[in-house]
């Protein structure tokens, strides 16, 4: 009988002996058993496809060996050791103990020097945000695109961030009832999608200790995420940075670890006494503290960022204003690169806007 198993697949559904359908299909028994058994396999629940990467994370949170991941994974070790590559360029750090292979979530401190190719222009101006959280319900989202927009309209093509774009995760007790969204996937995504994107202009970032949140829970250094989905944003590294803007001019970019101070100047004042004289750069950018102010002091230009993140309960608790805005500095070097004069403008912004994300 043609397409025979129309008629059979109801009965075998409701357990009609085998050879009663065989007679009224004009089939073989076997024909009929073969046919149940196609149908129990169809309606077998799938398993789902294993990930790897999700695998080897969850294994290397011990210290183990490559050998051992391909025991325990059963794939190839040419396989495993691709796929911790992968998740490498997606962020993770691992460390090697004599053979054995473990997640880092600590970061290991480096030296993060960079050189802009100078072109010989004697007047250098670039963009200052910093402390921007996105993720946090408080971020002021509206006015980093405000800063963005006075940068575009003002003819800069370079700003640099001072860390902190993110709101972290497990900051301290009750702190996800502040963000809105959770774990380094998906604020390393929203950066992605929300933060400012202008033609003809770059930002350069370092991670601060909100950020680094996400290391210390996952191993994930989602600098380098948004760096690998943005082409129009460079990573600079954790905390720090030091760029030579001209071979005798640099500027540093820092994301301190200390608390508010009860004077506006005594960060920077104290971190400038700790430099050595042959360390210092020229022109000092601080974030973390979200305040705004400029001091010269050591033969340096030192400016606090601001913030683009309005005063949260907690930061209302201990008694922590935030200066909400940006900068434009302009720098005068030269024939040689080496600054001459040095001027900021900071444009601040008052009235916050409520549930802006």
């Amino acid at each position: 009988m043609a397409e025979w198993w129309k008629i059979a697949d109801p009965m075998i559904q409701q357990g009609i002996d085998y050879a009663t359908i065989a007679d009224k299909c004009g089939v073989s028994w076997q024909s009929i058993n073969n046919r149940a058994y196609q149908l129990r396999e169809k309606d077998k629940p799938k398993e789902p496809a294993k990930n790897l990467h999700d695998e080897v994370l969850k294994l290397t949170e011990k210290e183990i060996a490559i050998t051992e991941l391909c025991k325990k994974t059963g794939e190839s070790e040419r396989l495993i050791k691709a796929v911790i590559d992968d998740l490498k360029d997606n962020g993770y750090y691992f460390v090697d103990y004599n053979g054995l292979i473990k997640l880092s979530k600590t970061i290991i401190p480096q030296n993060n020097v960079y050189e802009e190719d100078w072109n010989g222009d004697k007047i250098i101006r670039m963009g200052i945000t910093s402390d921007n959280h996105y993720c946090s319900k408080y971020q002021q989202a509206t006015y980093n695109e405000k800063l963005y927009d006075i940068f575009q309209r003002e003819g800069i093509n370079k700003v640099y961030n001072c860390g902190d774009l993110t709101d972290g995760f497990k900051m301290r007790p009750g702190h996800e009832h502040e963000i809105f969204k959770h774990g380094a996937d998906e604020q390393e995504n929203y950066v992605v999608d929300n933060y400012p994107k202008r033609k003809g202009i770059v930002t350069e970032f370092i991670l601060g200790n909100h950020d680094f949140s996400h290391i210390k829970n996952g191993g994930r250094d989602i600098g380098k995420g948004i760096e690998s989905k943005r082409n129009d944003m460079k990573y600079l590294g954790m905390y720090n940075a030091k760029i030579k803007l001209t071979p005798n001019c640099v500027l540093e970019l820092n994301h301190p670890l200390d608390g508010a101070a009860y004077a506006l100047s005594y960060s920077l004042q104290k971190y400038i006494d700790s430099m050595s004289g042959g360390d210092k750069p020229n022109i000092l950018i601080n974030g973390h503290h979200h305040k705004m102010m400029y001091l010269f002091y050591r033969n340096i230009h030192a400016f606090e960022a601001g913030t683009t993140c309005a005063q949260t309960p907690w930061m209302k608790g201990k008694r922590i204003a935030a200066h909400v805005g940006g900068w434009i500095i302009e720098i005068h070097v030269n024939d040689e690169g080496t600054i001459t004069r040095c001027k900021g403008e900071f444009f601040p912004f008052y009235n916050m806007v409520e549930h802006d994300y």
